[in-house]
């Protein structure tokens, strides 16, 4: 744990804990939230100006989104797979052009691609 920032060492055990007991379908589901939330941070610190901090959330976005990607079936899922596949290629090219051009909007766009298929993923939820 970080003991000099005790907000932080808490927020990371809170998300372990969340990732320890999550189901698979809860895992994706906070992948997504984990991505989005990235995305926005980088979208704000690239219009305020704080461009390594922008580069972190951006690199760690990308991460989530290409880990996203590597956990379709594509031969059990189907056209969806194939569709969420184009997404998550296209969103992750749009984090690095944002990421390099320094663009605000681009982090956005693909905040709000993704907030689209958090709440299709949430409202499909296994019972």
């Amino acid at each position: 744990m970080n003991m000099r920032n005790p907000a932080a060492a808490y927020r990371s055990t809170a998300v372990e804990t969340r990732v320890h007991e999550a189901d698979p379908h809860k895992l994706i589901e906070l992948m997504l939230e984990g991505a989005i939330q990235r995305l926005r941070i980088a979208e704000a610190c690239t219009a305020s100006g704080d461009i390594p901090r922008k580069a972190k959330a951006a690199s760690e976005a990308g991460a989530i989104v290409d880990s996203l990607s590597g956990c379709l079936d594509l031969s059990q899922g189907g056209d969806i797979a194939e569709r969420l596949a184009s997404l998550y290629d296209y969103a992750s090219r749009r984090i690095v052009t944002a990421n390099s051009m320094n663009d605000a909007a681009g982090f956005g766009e693909v905040a709000a691609l993704l907030d689209d298929v958090f709440s299709a993923w949430k409202a499909i939820r296994p019972t």
